[in-house]
């Protein structure tokens, strides 16, 4: 810890232990409940004002002063009615997320208020520090990432929860500046909330509000300004499945003292450049990795398929900047570990080695970094490769059943390169869905008796291929074969998987094939002197990843956009021979449809087959499906919605045939 650090964290220490003799500040004063917080409570109404909601929040407060050096002490208040049993269930217990290396967390009160205006405070031994669960369910153990855990015992509906703590930012993840921000929305309503930020003169904020608008002032108090960000009776957010995350939809306030994405571009870039020395053993590892590899790209490919393969995602935090700087590059090797920053470090000073430019590059998973101003705010690392003919092309070296270098998953996302220059924000370039997708091709038989028999081949590409990769590569060929019966059985009671294999999920420099068989006795229904039957394919179960996205999509229509995170396709075939003696009388009415990012076509034909001696019809059926883009605003999920009416309606058409004579 620096020296001004050091002295500017006694003196936060200093004024806890203040607070605590001194007395809190005059409404959480003691075991009673002054009037002017009851009358807060007692305005707020109940169920009957809000009957939607199942909880209100009364107040909440927040007081932050940062200093020249960027630390700061924020000051956070929060008074939160409860109105339902599930609002008691989503109170009872506040988790306030820290970083110990960075800041330090202390609760000054916490508090029940019950309906009566009587008061139970929380013990001390319900306060607890613990792990992050977020970051253990990634596999990283950090003892510095914790979580500040409040107990509210003994809450029911119509109580209260109250409680004030101290964050206190003791050592700045970037040095000599500031940013922050903040919500103002909820999926709870809100009646008043209220973010003030006092910072010096010399340091004056940078901010802008996103998404709606906050009542803002501002004003100078001697050598400070002091800047407040509020709002009143704010309606709570009505969630939806897929939407995107409440940055991106609520108010969002972001203040920031950095000048420029181009700050953050070297100074990251200036963390990285002192991990990257090279040893013995990793020079030996590059050399045996590329020899005989020809060209630029094939050594790219080998060194990526190394670091993608053989180092394990998992993390502990160290380094002076826990949590955002990387370890060496020749620790990371040795011990075959490491998280994002660790892996892409890693992979960068092995193709430097190799004489290939790259860059260590920030970017944001699950949300959009709003461009307007820069702040730290990614959560994931990968490489930038610098092309002869000044294109990048991006790498992701910790997606480890990716056949690609960059997932498609993580197109169009913002992406920051650290380099020493100083980038700009950029993005990652669009993945058409064609690149994306599984293909699924049918021959298929109808005996006289009804017997049905169908050889089907699945090969898939891009984000289909590495969802059903990690799935294949997770369960025991034994399981795996029961899943595809199971799957089976969906199509009509009683099919038999008569066969099945799978391609080596292990090897990347194929696509992902499947191969099966299935048989379904007395499949035709008799109508008279009709027999009616549906393709197999045309139900849609065997493709699973339109299943999987399109689950979310169960709402007529939307107030949000619709967020599917990945464009993908899926193309379907089956040639169906008829038995001979049989005539074809109809086929469901082929569809094509264009509707915005969305396209949709199914077509049925019919013709003689040329091997088939004895006479008889075959029918084809085709069916295309594209998402061209990974977010629908709510007048393009109408859209969609229209598409997959159209494509359900097609699904339960029937293929019609007759006897001859």
């Amino acid at each position: 810890m620096k020296g001004s650090q050091l002295i500017r964290f006694l003196t936060l220490a200093m004024a806890v232990v203040l607070i605590a003799t001194m007395g809190l500040p005059s409404n959480l004063a003691g075991s009673t409940v002054p009037d002017e917080t009851l009358n807060l409570i007692k305005k707020a109404g109940d169920k009957e004002k809000y009957p939607d909601a199942d909880a209100v929040v009364i107040l909440e407060k927040s007081d932050l002063e940062f200093e020249e050096d960027g630390t700061c002490m924020n000051y956070s208040y929060h008074l939160v009615k409860v109105l339902t049993e599930a609002g008691v269930d989503a109170n009872a217990d506040a988790h306030l997320g820290f970083y110990k290396a960075y800041d330090a967390l202390r609760v000054i009160t916490a508090r029940v208020i019950k309906q009566d205006g009587a008061v139970v405070d929380v013990p001390a031994d319900a306060i607890k520090e613990i792990s992050s669960g977020g970051l253990e369910y990634m596999n990283i153990y950090d003892p510095d990432a914790l979580e500040l855990v409040i107990a509210f015992k003994d809450l029911e509906v119509g109580d209260c929860v109250e409680y004030y703590y101290l964050d206190s930012l003791y050592n700045p993840p970037l040095d000599n500046e500031f940013d922050g921000g903040d919500i103002f929305q909820y999926t709870d309503p809100i009646i008043k909330k209220v973010f003030t930020v006092v910072g010096p003169k010399s340091k004056p904020l940078r901010h802008y509000v996103k998404n709606g608008t906050v009542d803002f002032s501002k004003k100078e108090k001697g050598d400070k300004i002091e800047y407040r960000w509020q709002v009143e009776n704010m309606p709570k957010i009505v969630t939806e499945p897929a939407m995107p995350s409440l940055m991106e939809v609520a108010p969002f306030v972001l203040a920031t003292t950095i000048d420029s994405w181009e700050g953050i571009s070297r100074w990251w870039n200036g963390m990285v450049k002192t991990k990257l020395d090279m040893n013995d053993a990793l020079r030996a590892e590059v050399a045996s990795l590329t020899e005989g590899k020809n060209t630029r790209d094939e050594k790219i490919d080998a060194i990526y398929r190394f670091v993608a393969q053989k180092v394990r995602y998992m993390g502990l935090g160290t380094g002076k900047k826990k949590g955002l700087e990387p370890k060496p590059a020749t620790e990371t090797y040795e011990t075959k570990y490491g998280v994002c920053r660790d892996v892409a470090t890693l992979m960068v000073a092995m193709l430097r080695e190799a004489g290939i430019d790259c860059d260590v590059v920030l970017t944001g998973v699950g949300y959009e970094i709003p461009n307007d101003l820069p702040f730290v705010g990614f959560n994931h690392a990968i490489v930038a490769i610098n092309n002869p003919d000044g294109t990048v092309t991006y790498a992701d070296p910790t997606a480890k059943y990716s056949v690609d270098w960059l997932p498609s998953a993580e197109a169009e996302q913002q992406v920051l390169i650290c380099d020493s220059i100083g980038s700009t924000l950029d993005e990652t370039p669009y993945s058409p869905a064609d690149s994306n997708i599984g293909k699924i091709k049918a021959n298929s038989e109808l005996t006289e008796n009804g017997t049905y028999t169908s050889q089907v081949h699945f090969t898939t590409s891009g984000i289909y291929d590495m969802a059903m990769r990690g799935m294949v590569r997770s369960v025991p060929p034994a399981q795996l074969n029961m899943l595809f019966g199971y799957v089976m059985q969906q199509i009509y009671p009683g099919t038999l998987l008569t066969s099945f294999k799978a391609s080596d999920p292990e090897d990347l420099t194929k696509p992902l094939e499947f191969d099966f068989t299935l048989q379904i006795q007395n499949y035709p229904l008799e109508a008279r002197e009709f027999l009616l039957f549906k393709s197999p394919l045309a139900l849609g179960i065997l493709d699973f990843i339109s299943q999987a996205i399109f689950s979310s999509a169960s709402l007529p229509e939307r107030k949000y956009p619709w967020v599917s995170q990945i464009t993908f396709g899926a193309s379907e075939e089956e040639t169906i021979k008829l038995p001979p003696g049989f005539e074809l009388k109809a086929v469901p009415q082929s569809v094509q449809m264009m509707r915005g990012p969305i396209e949709y076509k199914m077509t049925y034909s019919s013709d003689l087959p040329v091997d088939l001696a004895g006479g008889g019809v075959q029918v084809t059926y085709r069916n295309e499906l594209l998402l061209k883009s990974k977010k629908l605003s709510p007048e393009e999920y109408k859209q969609f919605k229209e598409v997959m009416q159209a494509k359900a309606k097609t699904a339960r058409g029937e293929i019609i045939i007759e006897k001859e004579g």
